[in-house]
């Protein structure tokens, strides 16, 4: 049996949903979240949820599409497989004992290409205002995962470039300025993605 991908759907989108509804409470409760030091951790920690999230989603989807439509599977692995491969041997192939790291949005891509013909592959399907600030999501995730000296360059750029930024700002104050328009359009972009996917089936 076929997986079926609207499913890992279904886990993401209401990820996404919980916690914007979740922030959106934590923003307008001064009572119980009443500083703006308190709004940045959790802002942060939401960040670093919503990249767990997609991740999980893109590794579980990858083996889905692939597993559905394995016509390319042979030839980006040389190896011969089955006509019908089972889940878990897509997930073996595809995944293996670690975890799949993609530097950015066009990684993916370029990755997913590799392992599905252009009809079944959804991750095509992602606009590139989307796959943009996703991109910047996992900039400010990098950051906010170890506080390396590499990743706050990186983070630095990115504000510089696209904000005309020249002062460092932790990321929770950076998506919480102006009544969190960044934030939101991070959520927007994940909501985004998913439903440009979606649209495929």
């Amino acid at each position: 049996m076929k997986a079926d991908l609207r499913i890992n759907h279904v886990y993401l989108d209401d990820a996404i949903t919980r916690y914007r509804h979740f922030l959106q409470r934590v923003i307008d409760g001064d009572k119980v979240v009443s500083t703006t030091g308190e709004r940045r951790d959790i802002a942060e920690s939401v960040l670093l949820r919503l990249c767990a999230n997609w991740e999980r989603f893109v590794d579980h989807h990858l083996v889905d599409c692939v597993n559905r439509d394995s016509s390319r599977l042979s030839k980006a692995f040389a190896v011969t497989i089955p006509r019908h491969p089972s889940w878990d041997l897509c997930h073996a192939l595809i995944i293996g004992m670690g975890y799949t790291d993609f530097k950015s949005f066009a990684d993916l891509k370029r990755y997913a290409k590799r392992l599905l013909p252009e009809g079944s592959n959804p991750f095509l399907a992602v606009g590139p205002r989307h796959a943009k600030r996703i991109d910047e999501v996992f900039c400010l995730r990098n950051y906010l995962s170890h506080y390396s000296a590499s990743a706050k360059r990186a983070h630095m750029r990115l504000y510089s470039d696209e904000y005309k930024m020249q002062k460092f700002l932790e990321p929770g104050y950076f998506v919480l300025g102006y009544n969190a328009r960044r934030l939101w359009s991070y959520f927007e972009a994940f909501e985004g993605a998913s439903t440009d996917m979606k649209g495929t089936y």
